[in-house]
């Protein structure tokens, strides 16, 4: 209280005083005596009652305007929730517009295949030091076998190696596990696409062989697993060697793998 006072000294002598007056007022009342004081003392009392309901009033209209920021703050939230619940369900929406494009695609490119190919979706992916593969959705039940051919609208994915009751795994052309008859599509020159993991190698290729940077590489047809034609590679380097009597040349998958969603599994 004290130090209520100390810190509030003008506010507490003015209270001070209107209580004095007040008083004073009283007794004049109750004694009928000090008639003098009336005038000048109602003067100062309603002074004071003017001050402090000014106060009052002043208080009040800031509660009220507390009262209003904070409603109006409440409301700012609700509509901050609902604009983020609408942006989520926005997303949402677009990712299966997009994902049903993607089928419409891959149903369109199933019709240059025959009727038993089967439509899969990548749902996993490993890449490590050691392998490069991914899983897909279907396996046993239906249909996939070991060694069967996996491919994508833009060309070859990779081969199942892996086959359970209701998924697959697939090695990619990148894998190290991974050996693919092909040939150069400008003049024809057969090679073997081995994986190593970041690219893919063509190996066996003549020191004396026409192969250079930007021949795309396709399905040659001769290991009996994919069909004769398809894009497998674009080749991004060619090296030789007089020592060795083949050239060095490296080639990068048509198929960019890190984005594959969907693909095609051919039967037999």
């Amino acid at each position: 209280m004290l130090r209520f006072v100390g810190k509030h000294k003008t506010f507490s002598l003015a209270l001070l005083i209107f209580v004095v007056l007040l008083w004073l007022i009283t007794a004049q009342v109750k004694s009928g005596r000090f008639l003098f004081l009336e005038k000048p003392v109602l003067a100062v009392s309603g002074f004071f009652e003017r001050t402090i309901g000014g106060v009052f009033n002043a208080v009040d209209s800031v509660w009220t305007r507390y009262a209003f920021l904070t409603g109006t703050q409440r409301e700012n939230l609700r509509l901050t929730e609902e604009l983020n619940k609408l942006r989520v369900e926005n997303q949402l929406t677009n990712e299966l517009l997009a994902e049903n494009e993607r089928l419409r695609a891959v149903l369109s490119f199933k019709k240059l295949y025959p009727p038993s190919a089967i439509v899969v979706q990548v749902i996993g992916k490993t890449v490590s030091p050691a392998s490069s593969t991914v899983t897909i959705s279907k396996g046993s039940e239906n249909g996939i076998e070991k060694g069967l051919a996996v491919i994508a609208a833009a060309g070859v994915v990779g081969k199942v190696q892996t086959v359970l009751s209701g998924t697959s795994k697939v090695i990619l052309l990148t894998d190290p596990e991974s050996t693919l008859a092909v040939r150069v599509q400008r003049n024809r020159e057969d090679g073997l696409l081995e994986g190593k993991l970041s690219h893919c190698a063509l190996k066996y290729v003549s020191y004396y062989a026409d192969v250079q940077e930007g021949d795309l590489l396709v399905t040659s047809g001769l290991d009996g697993i994919y069909p004769k034609g398809l894009p497998v590679a674009l080749v991004v380097k060619v090296r030789k060697h007089e020592a060795s009597p083949f050239q060095s040349v490296v080639a990068e998958p048509i198929v960019r793998f890190s984005k594959l969603e969907e693909a095609l599994v051919l039967k037999k």
